[in-house]
């Protein structure tokens, strides 16, 4: 008999952790879904650069470019618009390092102002250049205009797969310095000991017995000292690993190129994560990552009480 109740907790036990494993796991297969196996779109205009301007014959100010993508890697459609510019002419554009090298930029050819000197709908793609700060000059044979553009190091998938992984390392970091410095059998201990307190002081309360309460409630006070003594040791390893583990954050980001880089897309709209065209910033698709390998960490490695 003994053993038969032995086995059937382990049983259940074992259920009660495949259970708990769900969540994370369908966030994973979501993630290399999302990554891996789905099409990237090349068209957006989510992301706007800063203009400048230039002009030969007209008022510094006249003609005015922006840059609308939904990422800035080669192989991207980017959207111009701009004003200012001559009548009913016909427009190029050319990539300008900065060792004011110039790489041309191939437009369409019906790329062109309108009758108030306009330009909208004109695109180029970005050519396959290295990484860096670059100016994009637009001219349409007397006025032009720049506007600054700048590819990133790590272009989509690589930069997703690569914030995945930091996520996964900083998550890994983080529990490893929990099992180190939080006591997690006194830590569930005292969660087993403050629920059978509740309890009991319940079933006092639903009796009314007095006497039940005073014995309480001169133990709940001493209780609840032990019980934020304990539950202080997750503060201290907040302490130990907020500071690093901004730091990593920022390098990623730094590296990566800002922190409004977009680092992932999604063809599943889900308000405030993805934008328009699909597109998920640099600190979504972080905290998507870091949410669904936590709750799988925590998992294996017992972190939780």
């Amino acid at each position: 008999m003994i053993i038969t109740k032995s086995t059937d907790e382990h049983r259940l036990s074992r259920s009660d952790c495949s259970s708990s494993l769900l969540v994370p796991l369908f966030g994973i297969v979501v993630l290399v879904g999302l990554t891996i196996a789905l099409p990237t779109p090349t068209l957006g205009a989510t992301t706007t650069s800063t203009s400048t301007s230039q002009s030969s014959s007209q008022p510094a100010s006249a003609a005015k470019v922006s840059l609308s993508t939904s990422s800035q890697g080669p192989g991207v459609t980017v959207i111009i618009t701009g004003s200012g510019f001559g009548a009913n002419r016909n427009v190029t554009a050319k990539f300008v390092n900065s060792q004011s090298v110039a790489t041309p930029l191939s437009l369409p050819s019906s790329c062109s102002t309108d009758s108030a000197g306009g330009l909208t709908g004109c695109s180029f793609v970005v050519p396959n250049v290295p990484h860096g700060s670059y100016t994009v000059l637009v001219s349409d044979g007397t006025s032009s205009a720049t506007a600054g553009f700048t590819i990133p190091v790590v272009a989509i998938p690589e930069s997703t797969l690569l914030v995945t992984l930091t996520s996964v390392g900083l998550s890994l970091v983080t529990q490893l310095v929990t099992r180190r410095v939080v006591n997690l059998d006194a830590e569930r201990r005292m969660k087993a000991e403050v629920s059978a307190f509740n309890k009991e002081k319940r079933a006092a309360t639903l009796a009314k017995d007095k006497a039940k309460l005073e014995k309480l409630k001169k133990r709940e006070l001493p209780m609840r000292q032990e019980q934020a003594k304990v539950s202080s040791a997750r503060l201290k390893v907040t302490a130990i690993t907020f500071i690093p583990l901004l730091g990593v954050y920022y390098l990623m980001a730094s590296f990566l190129g800002g922190f409004n880089v977009v680092v992932a897309y999604s063809p599943i709209p889900i308000p405030l994560l993805v934008g328009t065209n699909g597109i998920m910033a640099l600190f979504w698709w972080y905290m998507l990552s870091s949410f669904t390998f936590s709750s799988l960490l925590t998992k294996l490695l017992h972190t939780t009480t």
